[in-house]
């Protein structure tokens, strides 16, 4: 399906990041099944309630549309729901903001329980506003006036979603309970907890099965990792577990953050968090991914002194490009972060940097930085 790409720029001043989050987009596009014919961008101080582009824009939109043959519009920035409605209406086409399209693709890649449920919350959750400015229109404004067919209609539709959410984050929850008992089984055994997280494609899985001797797929399309998988592993004298989780992206969206708990509780709950970081990365990017994965780690609750930094695929860099990435990660954390260039491909540098993950774990042994429920 032809898809054409959409960013209103609310900073003018910007004139390299707007790049990465249209390359980042581009990348969940093609991960989702879409075809990419062109990008419009415009730059705006503030996002136009209406439309999020300026009505002149619009105009350029369905014109641009009309040449391409696009079936859907994907916009980077994060529609509400009156905004969506009109452009479908103004464009004719399927529109979709990130989030939407982010959804898509962790729905493609959905193969347990837990994940699917949690993918449906997150859909309704995010369709909802949606729906009932639809009912509204469909039902109050055709049929107006006080207990008319039409406001029966309305609460009905409205009900139903209500009810659904319900459901859907009452099992969400009991999932979770079980969840958090096999991970105080887990803990009671006494081995550290250590955390593959960061960006889509870094290498995590690549990674996990570099330190495991396993034969996980790997795959470069983002999310393909959505539900997290524990080894117990022996390193260097030593057992602990290593897990891997689902990969984070740019400007994620605190919704979809909050339905994925179920998920993202193995790294709130975890000892250590190795953020793998994509070394072959150019500077802007690295900079961009790195920063997004810090933020996410932040919204979860994960203290900078639980984190390693794993500067992955160093072996197909340079390096003076690898120092040039490690001044990087100093600008974004005070210098006591421990930094680990390694290859899950070449298996470089892995026993390095799981001494150090269980170092961080010793020394974080005597303190409380996470409560189970």
């Amino acid at each position: 399906m032809k898809a054409l790409l959409g960013y209103v720029k609310t900073n003018p001043h910007d004139h390299v990041e707007y790049l990465a989050r249209i390359e980042d987009l581009t990348g969940i596009a093609l991960a989702a099944g879409y075809e990419p014919v062109g990008v419009i961008i415009q730059t705006m101080l503030k996002e136009n309630p209406s439309y999020v582009f300026g009505k002149g824009k619009v105009e350029e939109i369905s014109d641009a549309i009309w040449k391409t043959g696009a079936e859907v519009f994907i916009i980077y920035n994060i529609l509400s729901s009156i905004q969506q409605l009109n452009l479908e209406r103004k464009l004719d086409v399927k529109v979709i903001d990130r989030y939407d399209l982010t959804l898509e693709v962790f729905e493609k890649h959905a193969s347990d329980k837990a994940s699917k449920l949690q993918i449906e919350l997150a859909k309704i959750l995010k369709r909802f506003p949606y729906e009932k400015l639809k009912a509204s229109i469909k039902y109050l404004r055709e049929r107006p006036g006080p207990h008319s067919s039409g406001e029966y209609a309305y609460h009905r539709v409205v009900g139903q979603l209500r009810k659904r959410i319900k459901l859907l984050e009452r099992t969400i929850e009991e999932e979770r309970m079980k969840r958090m008992h096999q991970l105080l089984r887990r803990r009671e055994l006494g081995y550290p907890i250590l955390v593959l997280a960061g960006y889509y494609n870094a290498g995590k899985t690549s990674l996990f099965n570099a330190i495991t001797n396993l034969q996980k797929p790997v795959d470069n399309r983002p999310f393909t990792t959505l539900s997290s998988k524990y080894y117990l592993a022996r390193r260097v004298g030593r057992r602990f577990f290593i897990v891997d989780t689902i990969g984070f992206a740019m400007g994620l969206d605190p919704r979809v953050i909050h339905s994925f708990r179920l998920t993202l509780d193995d790294i709130i709950y975890s000892d250590v968090v190795i953020l793998t970081i994509d070394g072959s990365d150019s500077s802007r990017l690295f900079a961009l991914r790195l920063r997004s994965s810090l933020e996410i780690l932040e919204e979860l609750g994960v203290s900078r002194d639980q984190i390693v930094i794993a500067i992955n695929k160093t072996d197909i860099i340079r390096e003076e490009e690898l120092e040039e990435k490690m001044q990087i990660v100093k600008t974004f954390l005070d210098g006591k972060t421990p930094v680990i260039p390694v290859s899950a491909i070449r298996k470089l540098n892995l026993n390095m940097l799981i001494e150090e993950a269980l170092r961080v774990a010793d020394a974080l042994s005597k303190k409380t930085y996470a409560t189970l429920p």
